[in-house]
């Protein structure tokens, strides 16, 4: 029997017992040692933060029943990790747009909430105001609407294409289109949601913005379908949120002093770094569109200078001129 499966047996043994239990008994019930059972019990205390106590008098083992706190562990037992996991989860629920899917995820927010209540007691905080106590900043993300994710989420899950009117914002007067999508799959980037599919007018993968998404209908046609690796190849390989091939890799050198942080960033899944002799830090980065490197090289000011491609040196230039024409 796998551990896991053993502490979920002993947990039900004891949770259904009225009395205390022997360890005799669980010995005989689960086919362990003493050894074992101790060291679950253990586990149950210390890891599930259950409350199990030992009756000398009757030399058993017994659960603590709280209503208030009382979790039910499924099979598969939660674990500290993951209870930090699902914490976080509740957060990101909470600070979705008002209305969003709250007939769905009401239930898992009060199961959520159980689970709160047993992991930090009521004890210590019964004297505390209620307050957030995980902060979520969302620098970066916009205020447009994500009433389109219900559906977008379906047509991803079924297979199903779409019909959408997107607000490109291209060029320099935001233009309408509409477009026939396969979907493939859903990113959330940098705080903000994005649509991958198959556009059936340019006939190629493209990435589309929920909260630019006009209008979207659910159609009766399955998905053109690619497989992950095919969507990884596309959307993967580069820089950012944009797709494409790799066409250049940018190096980056980035001054001792902000080489600190830097060298335990991950801009991408394929970059290379490497520690220079003057304390400073050299970054490569495969990239296709530059737009959105030359976005984060900047901020960076004067902490970052780039090595190599020329190309892409020569825009940094170019965007530092602008930058002094404003300033000046």
């Amino acid at each position: 029997m796998a551990k896991s499966e053993s502490v979920a047996l002993l947990y039900k043994i004891l949770k259904h017992s009225r009395y205390p239990v022997s360890l005799k008994t669980l010995e005989e019930k689960m086919e362990l040692s003493r050894a074992s059972i101790e060291r679950y019990i253990k586990e149950l205390r210390d890891t599930h933060m259950l409350t199990i106590n030992y009756d000398r008098k009757q030399r058993g083992y017994i659960i603590e029943h709280d209503p208030d706190t009382e979790l039910e562990l499924p099979s598969h037992l939660f674990t500290t990790q993951e209870v930090n996991a699902l914490l976080l989860i509740e957060q990101i629920i909470n600070d979705l747009e008002p209305g969003f899917l709250k007939d769905d995820t009401e239930s898992l927010k009060q199961h959520l909430a159980t689970i709160r209540k047993k992991f930090t007691g009521n004890v210590f905080n019964k004297n505390k105001p209620d307050g957030k106590r995980i902060r979520m900043i969302n620098i970066g993300k916009r205020k447009g609407n994500i009433k389109h994710l219900t559906q977008a989420t379906q047509a991803v899950l079924q297979g199903r294409q779409i019909t959408i009117n997107y607000d490109s914002r291209s060029g320099e007067k935001p233009e309408s289109t509409s477009r026939q999508l396969s979907p493939q799959r859903l990113t959330h980037y940098r705080d903000n949601w994005y649509l991958d599919a198959w556009c059936h007018g340019k006939k190629a993968l493209r990435t589309f913005a929920l909260d630019r998404i006009i209008d979207l209908h659910l159609l009766k046609e399955t998905s053109k379908k690619f497989s992950q690796k095919a969507l990884d190849n596309h959307y993967t390989q580069t820089f950012g949120i944009f797709g494409g091939e790799v066409k250049h890799t940018a190096v980056l050198k980035f001054t001792p002093h902000r080489a600190q942080w830097v060298a335990e960033e991950i801009w991408h899944q394929n970059q290379k770094g490497s520690w220079l002799d003057d304390g400073s830090y050299q970054l490569e980065i495969p990239y296709g569109n530059d737009l959105e490197l030359i976005g984060d090289i900047l901020k960076y000011g004067d902490q970052v200078e780039v090595v190599a491609p020329q190309e892409l040196r020569k825009k940094i230039f170019q965007q530092i001129n602008h930058l002094k024409k404003i300033y000046s």
